[in-house]
């Protein structure tokens, strides 16, 4: 990852954390009632979640499970996913991915925390649209959920 500084990315405060270069590991907090991006699927990647405070709603080919405190999630690769805090308490939470070519995702499409309105720049019609477009140049695949059997 290119920078070490915070960054708003569609809506949730991501912080890197130095890592070698076989993965990364990006701790974010996700505010209340905050979605996370649409289903997708990595190519590459598999993603880890850990929850260190609150919890958060995380749905993997169309079954949603509450993982709490202490608790994670693997998600393999190519599996559709998302998640968000579906409750009035931000969640702090840890994700890690390898390989780590993902990470440079959250760099160019993040907003620098220090900016006074970064938050609101990362979730604008603006942005949105800019991550919809290039997000699959980062292996992240935009997808319908399935529906579980």
């Amino acid at each position: 990852m290119a920078t070490k500084e915070a960054r708003w990315v569609i809506g949730h405060c991501v912080s890197p954390v130095e890592t070698d270069s076989d993965y990364a590991l990006l701790q974010i907090v996700t505010p209340p009632q905050t979605m996370g991006p649409p289903p997708h699927f990595h190519d590459l990647e598999v993603e880890l979640f850990l929850i260190l405070s609150g919890e958060m709603e995380v749905t993997c080919e169309g079954r949603t499970r509450t993982v709490k405190a202490g608790e994670s999630v693997v998600i393999p690769r190519g599996r559709v996913h998302t998640f968000r805090n579906a409750t009035d308490k931000a969640v702090t939470w840890i994700t890690a991915f390898s390989p780590d070519r993902f990470a440079q995702f959250f760099v160019d499409f993040g907003v620098p925390a220090s900016i006074p309105d970064a938050r609101q720049q990362s979730v604008s019609e603006v942005m949105i649209q800019r991550v919809v477009a290039g997000c699959s140049k980062y292996g992240m695949n935009l997808a319908t959920m399935p529906t579980p059997a």
